[in-house]
């Protein structure tokens, strides 16, 4: 499969014989400069004939191959399991390999681990696994439900959710499972953790002010309001220098896309109106949001250019993004699980060329992708 684009720009160069010939081009039939715009007076020149014009071929700036790998969740097997594939799809290869159900993988800032949700005997707790070695480390270990981890930004603890209080409340654990300490205490519920990706601050969602609000909580406990609307707030997505987040504000069961400064300033949304949109995931470069969206001719991608407010529809027919979508490292490619032939698969789309390329294919739930650089 081979997904790089080959768009040739051809640009054809025009040499004329001479200013005063170029110049009187206009008024004299094609083909043919009359000699007397080469000398005066001249009556007797023969005509000359205009030469070839030479045609240069430059090509365009190819589009990199997508690298690294891409994680993912898939019952092929019996059971949610996560499973890893190159993005051409051609090397898939399972990772975890019990009798458990696991979920929600999260990649470490260096690649190397993930943490993922894992249920056993119907409870829900939160592992991690070395992907160099396979081995697998139990973070949690609580009679209620802890999931949704997020890693701090040096990869030595993770931040999550957890009911083991009586309601969801946020909490953070050193990554081998040492030193839970629990950082809000509402009894509304806290939940949906996102840890900066620069600091030692933590996005949630809690509905304490009578819905769902975007929160900022310090690792001292110290808790600051970043939203306020009287419509519900969810999904918050940190951007990658960690200056502002993107997140959905709802009407009614759709939604509007909205950014704001990590110090609660300059809210806005970057959605002309309320639609079907998923969970926004920045691009690399902090200039982008890919959002699955429904469009005027079905469901596709839609890339939000927070620089230019530009906006690029991303589909092909037959295919429906479904879940989050995920950026690759170099920022030209977004991997998604989408319905095909009443199936759920992974795909990859080439951002600047619309095209579309499918990474599995078995009949089996197969979504929830992360894309990892190595």
């Amino acid at each position: 499969m081979n997904i790089q684009s080959k768009n040739v720009l051809k640009i054809t160069v025009f040499v004329s014989l001479s200013l005063a010939a170029f110049a009187l081009s206009a008024c004299v039939p094609s083909g043919e400069i009359l000699a007397g715009a080469a000398g005066e007076g001249d009556a007797t020149s023969e005509p000359v004939a205009a030469t070839a014009a030479p045609v240069v071929e430059i090509a365009a700036t190819p589009i990199p191959l997508p690298t690294g790998h891409i994680i993912f969740v898939s019952n092929r097997d019996g059971q949610m399991n996560l499973y890893m594939t190159t993005p051409d799809g051609v090397e898939q290869t399972r990772l975890t390999t019990s009798a458990s159900e696991d979920i929600n993988p999260r990649i470490s800032p260096d690649g190397t681990r993930v943490a993922f949700v894992s249920t056993v005997d119907g409870n829900m707790d939160i592992y991690i696994l070395d992907l160099a070695s396979r081995n697998i480390t139990r973070v949690t270990d609580a009679p209620e439900k802890d999931s949704s981890p997020s890693w701090s930004p040096d990869g030595t603890r993770l931040a999550f959710e957890s009911f083991r209080d009586g309601n969801f409340e946020i909490y953070i654990v050193n990554a081998d499972g040492s030193n839970p300490i629990r950082l809000t205490n509402d009894p509304a519920g806290d939940s949906g953790p996102i840890w900066s990706p620069v600091s030692d601050e933590i996005a949630f969602v809690s509905n304490r002010f009578g819905n769902a609000d975007i929160l900022l909580l310090a690792l001292n406990g110290t808790i600051s309001t970043l939203t306020t609307n009287p419509a519900p707030d969810s999904a918050p997505t940190w951007s990658p220098n960690g200056s502002m987040l993107a997140f959905k504000t709802y009407s009614g069961e759709l939604s509007n896309i909205c950014l704001i400064g990590r110090d609660a300033t300059n809210q806005h949304c970057i959605t002309s109106g309320p639609s079907e949109y998923s969970t926004p995931v920045w691009s690399p470069d902090g200039n982008s949001l890919a959002v699955n969206a429904k469009q005027s001719a079905g469901y596709g991608i839609n890339i939000f250019n927070v620089i230019d407010n530009s906006v690029t529809e991303l589909y092909s027919v037959g295919i429906e993004p479904l879940g989050t979508p995920v950026w690759s490292p170099q920022g030209s490619h977004v991997a998604f699980q989408a319905q095909f032939g009443g199936d759920l698969e992974l795909y990859i789309v080439t951002v600047p060329t619309n095209e579309f390329s499918r990474m599995t294919s078995v009949t089996a739930y197969d979504g929830e992708p992360v894309w990892i650089s190595q």
